[in-house]
């Protein structure tokens, strides 16, 4: 392990030839991901960059040039998905590090060059129809201040500014798709699409060296998801994915390596379709309107507009595709069993 620079938050690891990890001080949001290294006779390739913040930014230069001096060739940054934990300080960093490639998944490709669209893919306009629908049009936020409130005017960009994890734009020259491979000094990746978290999410597969680069999809914490990034169908089909591989040990962008893969792998599944299981037992006693169901998952309600309820609705679609739920045609609408 490189000794930590004085201000440095977080620690730089070994974890095997040519590969280290940057680890944030906290896997809990808003600290950045966990950045890859992997050190080749070419240079540096980076796995996620992390956060837009000052520090942040600052601390990831000041490894890398620890590593391979001013003169430091960056020949890839790689990344996961379009989101500020993992790609927000690249604006910064690009025209320091002048990277010969910047490699994103097709469907991620749009969001990274256009960030504003990310209220898309992360369902805001369906959160405030369903805030709308309650009939409250109060701000709600967890943040002191104003910065950040969650509500009928929230802007995302803002947010993000506002927790220290901004976000910035860029345009990758490279697009990758499920199937593709990645070539990084003697390590040879195979690129899956596991979108859930976000449409064009990859996790990366080394398969003669038995590990996976999980991204999202799997930490020490489950990753929110929405409809428009693939919601809970999607997750479940990329664990589905994730578990027919031969793996010793999987390094995720938030928290410790997993060595027990599968053990992981069922936690997390278990957590998705225990929100199932929590909606059908309540759905049971009588109907209840979305914001009854939401309040089954989330106290706060600035979390139960983000990110509960494009989960929630995550949860209903798959439940009604199941056959398992309907609703009714009137307002307030309910949900009821089949």
């Amino acid at each position: 392990m490189i000794q930590n620079k004085s201000d440095m938050q977080g620690q730089l690891l070994d974890i095997m030839d040519g590969l280290k990890v940057l680890k944030p001080s906290s896997p809990y949001w808003p600290q950045s991901a966990n950045s890859y290294i992997f050190e080749d006779v070419e240079g540096l390739t980076l796995f996620d960059v992390g956060c837009g913040s000052i520090s942040s930014v600052e601390n990831l230069l000041w490894v890398i040039k620890r590593l391979a001096g001013d003169s430091v060739k960056i020949t890839k940054i790689i990344l996961s998905h379009a989101h500020p934990d993992h790609m927000g300080g690249i604006e910064t960093l690009v025209p320091e590090l002048k990277p010969e490639s910047i490699i994103i998944h097709e469907l991620d490709f749009p969001f990274a060059l256009n960030p504003e669209k990310l209220q898309f893919s992360f369902d805001i306009p369906l959160c405030k129809k369903r805030l709308k629908e309650k009939g409250d049009i109060e701000n709600h936020s967890d943040t002191p201040g104003n910065s950040g409130k969650k509500g009928a005017s929230f802007d995302l960009l803002y947010y993000f500014n506002s927790v220290n994890c901004s976000m910035s734009s860029v345009k990758a020259n490279s697009i990758v798709r499920e199937g593709d491979n990645i070539q990084i000094g003697s390590y040879n990746f195979d690129v899956i699409h596991t979108p859930g978290h976000a449409p064009g999410h990859i996790s990366l597969y080394e398969r003669k060296k038995r590990f996976l680069l999980s991204g999202d999809i799997l930490g020490d914490i489950v990753a929110w998801y929405s409809p428009s990034s693939g919601g809970v169908i999607g997750y479940l089909k990329s664990l589905e994915k994730i578990e027919t591989l031969d793996l010793d040990f999987i390094l995720p962008s938030h928290g410790d390596i997993i060595s027990d893969p599968n053990k992981v792998i069922r936690k997390t599944r278990k957590e998705l379709l225990k929100r199932d299981e929590l909606i059908l037992k309540s759905l049971k006693i009588r109907p209840k309107t979305f914001h009854e169901l939401l309040k089954l998952f989330f106290d706060s309600p600035s979390v139960q507009f983000f990110p509960g309820t494009p989960i929630l609705e995550s949860h209903l679609q798959k439940l009604r595709i199941e056959g398992k739920i309907k609703s009714t045609n009137f307002q307030p609408k309910k949900f009821f069993l089949v």
